[in-house]
């Protein structure tokens, strides 16, 4: 199925102060690879074209670069899917960044102890990308795996890590993704969002309460650098049928922010002695 292409990832604000820097043809070929997900597994030469705003001809170009290089195959439907070879650069990172396997086991550990999903997020354009999961539980409609992702305005990590950004980028993020409302509590507003980064810095935390799907509930919690700057977000997520976000925080903030730290600790530690 041709899945509806997401907002475009072009930084286009920073390519144009000095354009002879960047190659704008690259920025769109990996903007297209970046197009699928858990909603996109195969990709049109139009969606393509309208995702990176650009001719048909020129997507079509792009496109069979990437099927040349062997990152895309052609699909039965005259659509355009993804090959085995992609997978060679998340695992390029992946055993680069042993610290992930580290940091997986500390979310393995949290989950056991509060006997809920557990996950550790990084945000990535309009969206937040797991880079550690608790594999055994599972509260999203779609079985979500490691390099997935979610919008981050409707998450507690997204929030959490939107919340840490100056309010003229907050509301130049929103300017340019346009975020939509996926159930009856997400913000979509610029000025609401402001509101709720505020409340987010002073307490230190952030939820979300039936803001991605209706009926789930979550917890985010910063994950800081060895900078002490807030690069990653611990989230803690439940049913709303077994817990409001108000239980929620109560009963598993202590325990998931002590997490949070430790974590912090280790992954500063890291980026410390590999910098």
């Amino acid at each position: 199925m041709t899945g509806t292409a997401r907002p475009s990832a072009l930084p286009e604000e920073i390519m144009q102060d000095n354009p002879k820097d960047y190659s704008l043809t690259l920025a769109k070929g990996m903007a297209i690879l970046e197009m699928f997900g858990p909603g996109v597994q195969s990709v049109s030469l139009q969606s393509a074209a309208t995702h990176v705003g650009t001719s048909r001809a020129s997507a079509r170009r792009l496109i069979l670069t990437l099927v040349a290089m062997g990152y895309l195959d052609r699909s039965g439907s005259g659509t355009y899917v993804l090959t085995a070879k992609s997978l060679g650069i998340s695992r390029a990172f992946l055993a680069g960044n042993s610290i992930l396997s580290i940091l997986a086991e500390k979310v393995r550990e949290l989950a056991a102890e509060l006997d809920c999903p557990c996950s550790i997020v990084s945000l990535s354009g309009s969206e937040v990308m797991f880079l550690c999961r608790d594999p055994s539980r599972r509260v999203y409609a779609s079985q979500l795996a490691l390099g997935d992702r979610l919008p981050a305005h409707a998450s507690a990590g997204g929030k959490l890590l939107l919340a840490m950004k100056p309010d003229d980028e907050i509301r130049k993020w929103f300017a340019r993704y346009n975020p939509q409302k996926l159930a009856a509590r997400t913000i979509t507003d610029a000025t609401a969002m402001l509101a709720e980064a505020a409340r987010i810095r002073a307490q230190g935390y952030a939820s979300s309460d039936c803001e991605l799907e209706e009926g789930l509930v979550s917890l985010g919690l910063p994950v800081r650098d060895h900078l002490g700057t807030p690069r990653l977000s611990l989230v803690v997520s439940q049913f709303a049928n077994h817990k409001t976000s108000t239980a929620l925080v109560a009963q598993y903030l202590d325990a998931t922010r002590a997490a949070a730290e430790q974590i912090s600790v280790t992954y500063a530690d890291y980026l410390r002695h590999n910098a």
